[in-house]
């Protein structure tokens, strides 16, 4: 029988990827709310290093944990689905898949020129279809109705970098270890509830249980936590964070996502423009949106793991703002 080796969430931010000069590049051209807090050179370089210590350590985690497959969770962000046609959640069956490593486009933020497609930048991942295929049966079979990827319609973009970030340092820049990719509506207005994630996480967790083969597999959460990437009037919530990461550390799975579905701004921030970026251009109503949507990553990380995690860290990015965060659950014990 299968069994769930390791559990881990992470945020995906560019600021990860990139050195702390295109964090200064980048920052020059974001708008910032009224009283937003900055961070100076010598705060953003203790961060540079605090980020990459984070992601030694989730890599040496993945590598003790020797998966034969990672499941894992994350958006899309106009890479593969646009507004035509936006699932809520998704599987993705297909066979091995390409896609940009890390940052896709060359210059700061906001760039929109494509990096070469050179082993430099891009990357090809397996994949596991008979796992993937087991999971979207399961999910159909538990009363959900994902939809599913043969392919990608977009093969100038690729992957998701929701994906194929964090697969870089879990894999040691190997790109080696097969992957199911789940795909999750954080972004577009009406996304799916977090009590649903939870709902989609447990199923995933029993069928990956049941699976018959002999097969460790690793589940990530990518994405997250508080980001307004590009908005008007962006700032950093930390009490937001600070409220996740708490629940989270207790290791209760409903109450992070009763919080999260329940959470409002506070009132005196009620009114600053990037909470229009939470419909994601749909104009419909919808939860929490933008890239803080994509903490239902993690809230799905945690129900899969449903326990109290071994390692939390928290960096507290006001440069970009964005709150970026690591985690992992030890599933041996």
């Amino acid at each position: 029988m299968a069994k769930i080796c390791t559990v881990i969430a992470l945020s995906h931010s560019p600021f990860m990827f990139e050195n702390v000069d295109w964090w200064t590049s980048t920052q020059a051209m974001r708008s910032y709310a009224p009283q937003a807090r900055s961070d100076d050179d010598a705060t953003n370089r203790r961060h540079y290093l605090r980020i990459q210590a984070g992601l030694k350590t989730l890599h040496d985690v993945f590598q003790a944990a020797r998966p034969d497959v990672v499941l894992m969770f994350g958006d899309d962000q106009h890479e593969q689905f646009d507004l035509n046609n936006h699932p809520p959640f998704a599987v993705y069956v297909g066979g091995r898949f390409s896609g940009y490593k890390a940052v896709r486009y060359a210059g700061p933020l906001g760039s929109r020129e494509l990096k070469p497609k050179t082993d430099e930048h891009w990357a090809s991942v397996p994949a596991c279809p008979e796992l993937a295929i087991s999971v979207l049966h399961g999910l159909m079979q538990a009363g959900f109705d994902p939809a599913f990827m043969k392919g990608l319609s977009n093969q100038e973009v690729g992957m998701g970098h929701a994906f194929m970030r964090p697969a870089g340092p879990l894999t040691g820049g190997r790109f080696d270890v097969p992957m199911v990719p789940i795909l999750v509506n954080g972004l577009f207005a009406p996304q799916p509830t977090a009590a649903r994630c939870v709902a989609v996480a447990r199923a995933v967790r029993r069928i990956i249980e049941e699976y018959p083969a002999d097969l460790r597999v690793a589940v990530v959460g990518s994405g997250g936590l508080w980001h307004t990437p590009g908005a008007p009037d962006s700032y950093l919530d930390e009490e937001f964070d600070q409220g996740i990461l708490q629940r989270l550390a207790a290791g209760d799975a409903d109450a992070l996502a009763s919080y999260f579905d329940q959470w409002t701004p506070a009132p005196h921030r009620q009114a600053l423009r990037c909470f229009k970026q939470f419909d994601g251009g749909t104009g419909m109503a919808g939860g929490i949106g933008s890239g803080s949507g994509e903490t239902r990553n993690w809230i799905m990380a945690a129900a899969v793991a449903d326990r109290v995690p071994s390692w939390i860290d928290y960096v507290p990015l006001h440069t970009s703002p964005c709150g970026i965060g690591f985690a992992h659950w030890q599933m041996d014990r």
